[in-house]
Formats: C-alpha cells, sequence, structure tokens
C-alpha cells in the first residue's frame, strides 16, 4: 500500500513499518516484532514508545511480558483532527486507505481482553472510543481531573458526546460540587459521594468495556473488553449511586 499519507501526518519510516507490522501480527512481545520488523532493538522500543504516546498503539501484559497491538485504524483520523490545523487537508486520504488497514487488523489474531494506553494521548485514544461506542457512559472516582489535563479538548468531547446523544452518568467526589458542572453540560447526571471516597482513579464503564484511569504526569488507562466485567462494575456503580447524594 502506498505510505505516504502515513509519512504527511507525522510517522517516520520507522514507525510506520512498526505500526503496519503490528497491524498485520495483532498482540506479539517485542521480541517476534524485532525479529519481523528487522530493526535494532534498541530502534524498535523507541518506536513502540512514540506510537503509545500517539496512541496508535496499546499493550497488556501477558505472563509478566508485554504484548503490543495496534489500535483501531479509525484513531488515526482522530489523530489527525487533533492536529487539524496543521493536516486537515489529509483526512479524506486516511478515509481512502481505512478499508484496506481495518482488514490487515481481522486477518491478525483476536484483541486482548485487556489493553494499556500511556500518556495524554492515550486518554484521548479511550475518549475517542467511548465516542465511537456511543453507549451511556457510567464514571466514579471522577475528580474533575479531565478538565484539568485537557482544558480544551474536554469541550471538543462533550459537544461531539452531545451530538451524539450520548449520557454521562458520573459520581464525583464532594469537593466538586462548587464547580457547578451540571449547569455546563448537557445529557449528564451527576451525584457526589464525601471526599473521604477518595481515589487516584477514576472507572468509567461503557457498552462491554471498562476502563481505569491513573492520573499522574503520565497518565495510565487500563481497558478491559468483557462483558461480564462490565456488568459487574456496573452493579458497583449503581450500589455507589444509591448512596451518592444529588
Amino acid at each position: 500500500m502506498d505510505t505516504s499519507i502515513l509519512r504527511k501526518i507525522g510517522l517516520t519510516n520507522n514507525e510506520i513499518k512498526v505500526y503496519l507490522t503490528l497491524l498485520e501480527l495483532g498482540s506479539v512481545p517485542a521480541g517476534e516484532l524485532i525479529k519481523k520488523v528487522e530493526l535494532h532493538r534498541t530502534a524498535v522500543y523507541d518506536m513502540l514508545e512514540r506510537l503509545l504516546e500517539k496512541g496508535l498503539i496499546s499493550y497488556a501484559i501477558v505472563s509478566n511480558v508485554k504484548h503490543f497491538e495496534a489500535i483501531d485504524p479509525n484513531q488515526l483520523l482522530s489523530y489527525v483532527d487533533q492536529r487539524k490545523d496543521e493536516l486537515e487537508d489529509y483526512s479524506k486520504e486516511i478515509e481512502k486507505v481505512l478499508p484496506e488497514l481495518e482488514l490487515k487488523r481481522k486477518l491478525a489474531k483476536e484483541p486482548l481482553e485487556a489493553t494499556i494506553f500511556k500518556g495524554k494521548q492515550g486518554v484521548k485514544s479511550m475518549f475517542e472510543d467511548i465516542l465511537r461506542t456511543k453507549q451511556t457512559l457510567h464514571v466514579y472516582g471522577a475528580e474533575g481531573r479531565f478538565k484539568e489535563f485537557f482544558p480544551i479538548y474536554y469541550h471538543h468531547f462533550h459537544k461531539k458526546r452531545v451530538g451524539s446523544k450520548i449520557k454521562i452518568r458520573i459520581i464525583y467526589k464532594e469537593s466538586v460540587r462548587k464547580e457547578k458542572r451540571a449547569t455546563e453540560l448537557k445529557l449528564i447526571e451527576m451525584r457526589y459521594l464525601p471526599n473521604e471516597f477518595d481515589t487516584p482513579a477514576t472507572t468509567m464503564i461503557y457498552g462491554d468495556k471498562v476502563t481505569i484511569v491513573i492520573w499522574g504526569d503520565q497518565p495510565i488507562v487500563t481497558l478491559i473488553r468483557s462483558g461480564k466485567i462490565a456488568k459487574s462494575y456496573l452493579s458497583n456503580f449503581e450500589l455507589l449511586w444509591s448512596i451518592a447524594k444529588e
């Protein structure tokens, strides 16, 4: 396939090689990837780190070994959208090659049930997935860190969410109440728990997915794809919702 469009949106030749190889292989440890791409070990790890930061790949730990995997190629459109002032002319070109990229992913191994996204770009990848899923979002352990980390993207996300009629039920800690977000956002129900319920993680449930966000200088998102686990976490949410105050 013609990879020039991938270079135009900011990927290097080696990043493209690693990304396309992961699309073909599915979820693999770094050692297997290194053999396939025939690049120096250090270079491959550098490429993996850059692709993680760009939100184009993820990893899961299996038997104490990291397995890397290319995420849905549609994320390329989100990546372009975030740089649209510089790259908006390339969106249509990305759409042209999406069918071929998606075919590569379908021919790969089944994706892992648990994946990990790293950095701010990884967090954005998760929120873009929420928009694609178009299911009611249930959130607890919220502290208002999303708006703090992404003051511009925060409004962009909620505008698209409302446009897709995605509802949110969210449980904040009490100290966030003063920010009066209920008047700022649409299609949202809020309740509050005492500040003693403080947690460094935010849990989100939508569709058959559960994400746990650990906020920090380099936030980490763990995404679990499992209807059974999502149902269990949703039960926990409903219990907290029943004791939280409006």
